[in-house]
């Protein structure tokens, strides 16, 4: 359970259309075909890539996202895994031209924990 989303008012933000997502499919490399899948049950990757891009956009933090998403932390490795692959960037900027959004860094900390730990290193650093 997403504690925080009850705590936090983040602004309308809209899922990818149906027109967005098959325009990234070909770009994510969970959805080519590779067999059967063993292990876990596997989790919708749209719904992941949802949730990514929920915070990508509101800038909230990974555990503030509403309920209707994948967990966080899940939705944080994916975000971790396709940010280091250059898959996001690909999406970013096939969606929207640009890779903007994926320059400020995220955190899973909440904002008022990020912002004490950037005040301590201020005061340590500067």
């Amino acid at each position: 359970m997403n504690t925080l989303a009850s705590n936090l008012t983040a602004p309308a933000v809209h899922d990818l259309t149906d027109e967005q997502w098959h325009r990234i499919v070909p770009l994510l490399p969970e959805m080519k075909e590779h067999g059967p899948r063993r292990g876990r049950p596997s989790i919708d990757i749209r719904r992941v890539m949802n949730s990514v891009m929920w915070v990508l956009r509101t800038r909230a933090p990974w555990s503030a996202m509403p309920e209707r998403y994948a967990p966080y932390q899940t939705a944080h490795r994916y975000y971790l895994r396709w940010k280091k692959s250059g898959v996001l960037a690909d999406i970013a900027f096939t969606l929207f031209g640009s890779d903007a959004m994926l320059e400020r860094p995220l955190t899973r900390r909440s904002d008022v924990r990020a912002a004490q730990i950037a005040a301590e290193i201020d005061y340590f650093v500067g």
